[in-house]
């Protein structure tokens, strides 16, 4: 798992843009968290000859108290370790939880000290180039990427990855456990003021990662649109079944120790 292919969840190559002044830039029209649809588009390289391979849209749909990702490949999150038919993910701040399920199988939940041993499975696979221990970043800026202000924060990582992160300060998104310590801290993969930047609301518009000078993943901010989310929207379906995530986490834990 690429870091931002999980968790995540998010994004076209849009083109770089440096200056900022005498622009008129997006920004959260209401006060509070952001409320509405956050659409990315994923872009992955061919090391050799920079091409795109393929790209894929995720949508994210934002309340004040809840997240949704209606589609979502859980193969690239879960090592190929996810249930089969597992598409979609819900993370419920009210509840303190998040939910993975699909149209034809059951719920899988993530609860308490279960987020913890997930943050932990992700650390001991390093999904696909994750970060893993970087240092802090290197922050400068301000960035203008399709008429979103940003600032960059580059990270190094080893054997000449890097990773480029810009984060938008003008949407204030609710990330609930997106944000916690079980993902980004000294369990998980040890991404420097990452959880910060995200308990902060502030919104990822562009995650670049590249291994030396070639480029093996874009994730691009297209559109941030605000606008009432229906409560089913963000609602585990009513027919689902919550089932534990035990077995979801023995199974990574065997794949991070080669026990398969």
């Amino acid at each position: 798992m690429e870091l931002v292919k999980g968790v995540a969840v998010f994004w076209l190559s849009l083109g770089f843009g440096a200056s900022i002044f005498g622009a008129k830039y997006h920004s959260q029209t209401k006060s509070g968290f952001f409320e509405g649809s956050l659409r990315y588009v994923v872009s992955r390289y061919s090391p050799r000859s920079g091409k795109a391979l393929e790209r894929e849209q995720v949508d994210i749909l934002a309340t004040a108290q809840r997240l949704s990702i209606p589609s979502l490949d859980m193969a690239d999150v879960f090592a190929n370790n996810a249930p089969p038919g597992v598409s979609a993910a819900l993370i419920r701040h009210d509840r303190d939880d998040f939910i993975i399920y699909g149209n034809d199988v059951d719920a899988y939940q993530f609860k308490g000290y279960d987020r913890i041993l997930l943050g932990m499975a992700f650390r001991a696979l390093a999904l696909s180039g994750a970060p893993v221990d970087l240092e802090n970043p290197l922050v400068d800026g301000p960035f203008a990427l399709r008429n979103f202000r940003a600032m960059r924060s580059r990270y190094f990582g080893e054997e000449g990855m890097r990773y480029d992160m810009y984060f938008c300060k003008d949407y204030c998104v609710n990330w609930g456990a997106l944000g916690e310590s079980w993902l980004f801290g000294s369990g998980g993969l040890r991404v420097p003021e990452l959880d910060s930047a995200l308990k902060r609301g502030e919104v990822p518009v562009r995650v670049e990662v590249y291994k030396g000078q070639s480029k093996l993943l874009s994730v691009n901010l297209m559109v941030a649109e605000e606008y009432r989310i229906a409560e089913s929207l963000v609602a585990l379906p009513a027919q689902k079944i919550l089932r534990s995530s035990t077995t979801l986490l023995k199974q990574l834990a065997a794949e991070a120790m080669g026990l398969e």
